[in-house]
C-alpha cells in the first residue's frame, strides 16, 4: 500500500491503524487540515504527521472492524444491563444509583429475544430497554467500561485505602484530586458522599482531560469498582 492509497484509506475508515516494526499498534486520524495523522500515545485528540518514509516502519495495517448490526448492538446492550445489575448487587453500601440498578429486569425474562433477536420487531414496546432507556447511564461510550479501586491503588495506594475506610465507615471525603493527579493521561479526581438522613453512600470518579474540565465520569457501584455513567 502506498502513502495516497493508505490516506484514502483511512479516510474513507477501512484502516484505523497499524502494528509497527517493534510490535506497537499505532492509531491513524486526518487531520482538520486533511493530513495523515497518528495519534499520540493515550491520546484521541492529538498526534503526529504520517509522512511517506514512515510507511517503511508499518508491518501491518489494522482494517476497521465491520459495523454492528441492530441485533448485535442491543445483544451487547442487554449484557451491559445485567453486568450493571450483578456487579451492584456486590455493594454492601445503598443509594438511588444501586437501587435502581438492583430494579433492573433479569436477563432471564429476556431470554427469548436473545436466542430470537428478530422477536422484538414485531412491536417495539416487546423490545427490552437499553441502559439509556432505563435512566442508568446518559448512553456513552464507556457504558459498562469498569476501572477497579486496586488498577488506582497502583498509583495511588493511600488514597485508594483511605476510600476503602470511607466506604466501610460510611464517610464523606476527597481522596485524589488537584492539578497535579494524574491517571491514564486525564486529570483524576475521586470522592466519596455520605448523606446521614437517607443513609446512602456514593463515590465519584472523574477523568478529564488537563485544563478542559470536560471528561469521564464513573460511580461507584460496589465496595471495589466505578463503573461508567456520563461523558462530558
Amino acid at each position: 500500500m502506498n502513502y495516497r492509497e493508505l490516506h484514502e484509506a483511512v479516510k474513507n475508515g477501512s484502516i484505523v491503524g497499524a502494528v509497527n516494526t517493534n510490535g506497537k499498534k499505532e492509531r491513524f486520524f486526518i487531520s482538520d487540515s486533511g493530513s495523515l495523522c497518528r495519534f499520540k500515545p493515550r491520546s484521541s485528540r492529538r498526534g503526529y504527521l504520517v509522512h511517506e518514509s514512515n510507511l517503511a516502519s508499518y508491518g501491518q495495517f489494522i482494517p476497521s472492524k465491520p459495523p454492528q448490526t441492530g441485533e448485535e448492538k442491543l445483544r451487547k446492550e442487554y449484557r451491559l444491563v445485567e453486568k450493571y445489575k450483578r456487579m451492584a448487587g456486590e455493594a454492601s453500601f445503598s443509594n438511588p444509583f444501586i437501587r435502581d440498578c438492583l430494579a433492573l429486569p433479569d436477563l432471564h425474562a429476556w431470554r427469548k429475544d436473545l436466542v430470537e433477536p428478530n422477536s422484538w420487531e414485531k412491536g417495539k414496546e416487546s423490545r427490552p430497554k437499553t441502559l439509556y432507556e432505563l435512566h442508568i447511564t446518559t448512553g456513552t461510550n464507556i457504558d459498562g467500561k469498569v476501572i477497579s479501586l486496586n488498577r488506582i491503588a497502583k498509583k495511588y495506594p493511600r488514597e485508594i485505602e483511605r476510600l476503602r475506610e470511607s466506604i466501610r465507615n460510611r464517610s464523606s471525603g476527597t481522596f485524589v484530586t488537584g492539578r497535579w493527579a494524574k491517571f491514564a493521561g486525564y486529570d483524576i479526581s475521586i470522592e466519596s458522599e455520605y448523606n446521614a438522613e437517607t443513609g446512602d453512600f456514593r463515590g465519584f470518579l472523574s477523568l478529564e482531560y488537563a485544563g478542559c474540565g470536560n471528561g469521564y465520569y464513573y460511580l461507584l457501584i460496589n465496595d471495589e469498582n466505578f463503573i461508567g455513567y456520563d461523558v462530558d
